[in-house]
């Protein structure tokens, strides 16, 4: 199972996660091609099963941040171009913010600086009162949350405009047909606009579902134990860096042509011939 100095067996060596149980799939796949490598007896997992365990953390926590982005983002998207100025400027400062600031600089304030804006609180680590004490709570026991928060935040800036864009494209003659029916404001926006805009941009809503993927991987950052994490400390461990890549890019090519498939999917399923995206 070697090519050259390449040791592919391993994914099958003990991993550095003790108090874990082993995973049935993974023990089998290792008795199959572990060869030396693998030992049944071994208190800790194989990597293999470490790796999967990562997989399954960036793809939930990668549809959380969606989903908070993708809900946040179109009310931010709306209320930039809603006539109350002040409720607009209030968005694009909320927009402006998120956008320009590295997502990584901003895991960096969730974790060190917004706890010390907090009133105190008990934190479990210390059993002191400090600042953000259940803030801190959250980081050390659930960093996952803490991640989902921050990359739905980031991500939504992103798509608030692009919302925003796909609102202003829509036709003054459709928005002022709508109220001249008698809709209201809201039912303008509900019945009229936002179902163009939405066809409008969702080729670019595809492009942020696949960034989200991809950017979940800063959230190591936050000691976040996902895909990227675990590969990360496989390579410190056993130093075969290639081996790693060679399954961790696939594993990141197949998971965003997922995305891009079911994305293309809905696209095609909410198209309106002539009208937005898709249409002919």
């Amino acid at each position: 199972m070697s090519v050259g100095s390449l040791n592919w067996t391993a994914y099958c060596l003990p991993s550095n996660e003790y108090g874990l149980d082993k995973a049935g799939w993974a023990e089998s796949v290792c008795q199959m091609i572990g060869g030396d490598s693998y030992s049944a007896v071994a208190e800790a997992p194989t990597w293999l099963q470490m790796l999967g365990s990562g997989v399954w953390t960036m793809l939930w926590t990668s549809l959380a941040a969606f989903f908070v982005a993708f809900l946040l983002g179109s009310l931010v998207g709306i209320l930039r171009t809603v006539p109350n100025k002040f409720i607009s400027f209030s968005a694009t400062c909320y927009v402006e913010l998120f956008r320009n600031i590295p997502l990584i600089v901003q895991l960096f304030f969730w974790a060190f600086v917004f706890p010390e804006l907090l009133p105190l609180s008990m934190s479990t680590g210390s059993g002191e009162m400090v600042h953000g004490g259940f803030w801190q709570n959250i980081l050390n026991d659930n960093p996952a949350v803490v991640g989902v928060f921050a990359l739905g935040l980031y991500t939504a800036a992103r798509i608030a405009e692009q919302i925003r864009a796909g609102i202003e494209t829509v036709s003054r003659g459709q928005k002022n047909a709508a109220f001249a029916i008698g809709l209201t404001l809201s039912q303008n926006y509900r019945y009229v606009i936002l179902p163009v805009a939405y066809r409008i941009v969702w080729p670019t809503l595809t492009s942020e579902a696949m960034n989200v993927f991809k950017n979940s991987a800063v959230l190591y950052a936050l000691s976040v134990l996902n895909f990227f994490a675990y590969t990360k400390t496989m390579r410190e461990e056993t130093s075969q860096d290639i081996i790693i890549l060679v399954l961790s890019t696939p594993v990141y090519l197949i998971i965003t042509y997922c995305i891009k498939y079911l994305m293309a999917r809905i696209e095609k399923r909410m198209s309106v011939p002539g009208l937005g995206s898709g249409g002919k």
